[in-house]
């Protein structure tokens, strides 16, 4: 091999090592970073849920860590007894409306809504004599036990805010962002079929 040859070779293996070294460094690096990241902090989104992360964790899956975020939270909350799903009823048809009421009675169910990576609110509104009487729960999110928590706190608050207000126009409970979404979106799919007499 000639010297010029011999030199550049050597060149070419060295800028290689650097590269891998440079890059084995730069993923080290991401990977402390990463492990010592708080997953907490998400200035992209305002979920609650997100608050009830491990610290570490995944979505859907606990990771290691304690329950701090739970702190001051009932953590044995009323169970939720859920409604029959709703292929397993008949669908509400009214045509009868009290005077001067705004829904048709009967039970409407509302759409099934994502609660981000926490699982699914679908809510059935509950109308008497023109009223909304009651939310019942079909489904709620529950993906994880801080989810199942912190949404089975929340409910009891949406759903008798919803029945003073007769409506789904409810604020969002503090720590429960994605189900309070879910459940205000699910109710207004409910109510408007409830508007009609007809659950679609």
């Amino acid at each position: 091999m000639s010297n010029s040859r011999r030199k550049n070779w050597k060149v070419s293996a060295l800028s290689a090592s650097m590269i891998l070294a440079s890059a084995a460094a730069g993923y080290t690096g991401v990977s402390a970073l990463s492990d010592s990241a708080d997953p907490q902090v998400d200035t992209t989104t305002s979920t609650t849920e997100q608050d009830g992360a491990f610290p570490g964790g995944r979505g859907g899956r606990g990771g290691r860590g304690g329950h701090d975020h739970l702190q001051g939270m009932d953590t044995t909350p009323p169970e939720v007894e859920l409604a029959p799903a709703q292929s397993s009823v008949e669908a509400t048809q009214s045509t009868e409306k009290a005077a001067g009421a705004e829904f048709y009675d009967g039970q409407y169910y509302g759409d099934p809504v994502y609660a981000g990576r926490w699982g699914t609110m679908q809510v059935v509104a509950v109308i008497e004599d023109g009223e909304l009487v009651d939310v019942l729960i079909a489904d709620y999110p529950r993906s994880t036990y801080e989810s199942d928590i912190i949404t089975r706190n929340a409910l009891p608050t949406l759903i008798s805010e919803a029945v003073e207000a007769q409506d789904a126009d409810v604020d969002f409970v503090s720590r429960a962002t994605d189900s309070s979404r879910a459940f205000v979106q699910s109710l207004d799919s409910a109510l408007l079929d409830a508007a009609i007499g007809m659950d679609l």
